[in-house]
């Protein structure tokens, strides 16, 4: 599992690519994967979880930027962390079940730095709801850490290099415009 990392990435974005011709109605069937070593079982939970992985951070993402826009109210924002924070409670505790029968120590690493990542996924949303509530630069700071941290988790899972560079300069200490100070400043 532990060569799954890459694999899995390219698998997906394999996977994704359609040919031009293709129609929702029609999927393409890719049989350009290379031939698969090792458990085919535990390299699907792998590249699934990773998808989930990425989608879920996208999720936060997307919320923490619609904050300054106030797309969302209070509550909104509050159940949607929840939600994500809960629904990442399930597949921790099957990854851990998984762990439990006879994975070899590579596999049985893997899941453990996978569910590290997904730790680190419910600290970003509960600072992000903690920030959103409280609007104080300490806690936009402290959300930050913590998506850099996600980032730098995934970077690992992945070894996708791109997400262990340094991270441009933080938008933790960015204060989220009001519509009364984009008033002022009009």
């Amino acid at each position: 599992m532990a060569l799954l990392a890459g694999a899995s990435l390219t698998c997906l974005t394999t996977a994704i690519r359609a040919d031009e011709n293709t129609t929702l109605d029609e999927p393409a069937l890719d049989n350009s994967f290379p031939p698969i070593a090792g458990n085919l079982q535990l390299q699907v939970i792998g590249a699934l979880g990773v998808g989930h992985i990425q989608s879920t951070l996208g999720l936060i993402g997307v919320i923490a930027d619609s904050i300054s826009k106030e797309i969302y109210n209070q509550k909104q924002i509050d159940d949607l962390m929840k939600g994500t924070i809960n629904g990442l409670d399930t597949p921790k505790k099957m990854l851990r079940r998984l762990q439990d029968t006879n994975v070899s120590g590579d596999d049985a690493e893997y899941l453990d730095r996978m569910i590290s990542v997904l730790n680190a996924l419910q600290r970003e949303a509960r600072a992000l709801s903690v920030y959103s509530k409280t609007r104080k630069p300490d806690d936009a700071a402290k959300y930050e850490r913590e998506r850099r941290l996600v980032l730098r988790k995934l970077g690992e899972l992945t070894h996708q290099e791109e997400l262990l560079q340094p991270d441009p300069p933080s938008r933790a200490n960015q204060t989220p415009k009001t519509n009364a100070a984009e008033d002022a400043s009009n």
